[in-house]
């Protein structure tokens, strides 16, 4: 039986919580070791106009993860904030490739989506076994955005090594 859940590891990095960006944040660490990509959903509820960057790093252990690296990444966000129904959207950008310093989130949007890929390939080249990685929202202002960070483990190296847990 081809079941997704068996395929793919679920982890809530960022619980959902109110003015969860208010701050500088960054999620709990992934370890990637078995896995070759990394998608981390960032899902916002209410915004305010002064939302931050996001940024992806790689590291070699869970208290080591600090070096930005590149990602692709693609949005889902409501055209026109403020129009009753228009709260969200599901039709994605195209993928853009970040650089190390990341890409600015769309300010004062209810309902936005921000899909972030990482690449095993990429965070390996970053440094010497460096499998490890997290996403950090480095916030331009002081007001808060409710929000959470899922992130999706995929494409397992060996179906029979896929970790019990990714966070370390």
């Amino acid at each position: 039986m081809n079941v997704w859940s068996e395929k793919n590891k679920v982890v809530n990095v960022l619980i959902p919580v109110t003015d969860a960006f208010a701050a500088n944040k960054t999620t709990d660490v992934i370890n990637m070791e078995n896995y070759k990509r990394c998608t981390f959903l960032v899902v916002t509820g209410a915004s305010s106009a002064d939302l931050g960057k996001i940024t992806v790093n790689a590291g070699n252990a869970n208290n080591s993860c600090s070096e930005a690296i590149v990602f692709k990444y693609r949005t889902q966000v409501a055209g026109t904030a403020g129009i009753a129904g228009a709260v969200g959207s599901d039709i994605p950008s195209a993928l853009e490739t970040a650089t190390i310093s990341g890409f600015a989130m769309q300010g004062a949007k209810i309902g936005g989506i921000y899909i972030v890929e990482v690449d095993a390939q990429v965070v390996a080249a970053a440094g010497a076994d460096y499998d490890h990685v997290s996403l950090t929202v480095t916030e331009n202002g002081t007001a808060g955005v409710d929000a959470c960070v899922i992130a999706i483990l995929s494409e397992p190296r060996y179906a029979q090594d896929v970790l019990a847990t990714a966070i370390d």
